[in-house]
């Protein structure tokens, strides 16, 4: 089993990995420090598991679940201090974790667990759970090769774009590993809404809205980017904004 190690914490780290090196059948394919490095090694890496801290500065691994795409989700294994929250959402999910200092003992029983058949069943519970109960502070978008974690609030809007979901922001478009109904499910309604199949705008961005004679509408967003609303989504809109 190919893994890869998660902590922002280097002694954490290596402890992990010294125990991890001592199982059998157990390849470290790689670490990463923080959640954006952990991102690019799982692309990178394509590891089987990962064991993932919680408590990082930046992207926290809750926020790494988030981003992973259910379809290609490595099983992960999570690492925390005495975190009350992130107990709660592990009991809800019937999740494995392991508490720090870690032990061989129990890292031996969380990769017997791994390979449970319902290690992702579980797994995919723990996102839903998250992203019900957790507002959307950051987002991950891509350009190029180079990741950057993004303020929900610095989000004008989201668009689609054949296959791909982009992130408008002042300063570029971003892709971003979502759909956008699961945009749409998990952001705060009160701040983003749907404007048309393939746009999502953050309304505190919005610098002008003017009708079309045909129907619909645009709106403008202070990017100076304008952004087509169709019939089905203009009454929401309206009523949304008291006009």
């Amino acid at each position: 089993m190919r893994v890869l190690v998660v902590d922002d914490e280097r002694r954490a780290r290596e402890r992990l990995i010294r125990i991890l090196r001592g199982m059998p059948g157990i390849d470290v394919a790689g670490e990463a420090s923080n959640g954006v490095t952990a991102l690019e090694a799982i692309s990178k890496v394509g590891p089987d598991a990962v064991f993932l801290d919680v408590q990082m500065p930046g992207l926290t691994g809750f926020d790494v679940l988030s981003e992973l795409p259910d379809r290609s989700r490595p099983f992960v294994v999570f690492v925390t201090a005495h975190d009350q929250y992130a107990f709660q959402a592990f009991d809800v999910a019937a999740v494995d974790y392991l508490v720090k200092p870690v032990t061989a003992d129990r890292v031996a029983l969380a990769l017997q667990r791994v390979r449970d058949r319902d290690a992702q069943g579980r797994l995919t519970r723990l996102a839903d759970h998250i992203e019900r109960t957790r507002p959307v502070v950051r987002i991950v978008g891509k350009l190029g090769e180079q990741l950057q974690v993004i303020p929900i609030g610095a989000v004008e809007a989201f668009q689609a774009k054949g296959e791909e979901v982009f992130a408008v922001t002042g300063t570029g478009r971003f892709v971003v590993d979502r759909t956008m109904e699961r945009l749409e499910g998990v952001l705060n309604r009160s701040q983003f809404i749907r404007v048309h199949r393939q746009a999502i705008v953050n309304l505190d961005k919005v610098t002008v809205v003017e009708p079309i004679i045909r129907g619909g509408a645009t709106v403008q967003l202070r990017c100076g980017q304008t952004v087509g609303v169709s019939r089905r989504y203009l009454s929401s809109l309206r009523q949304t904004l008291g006009w």
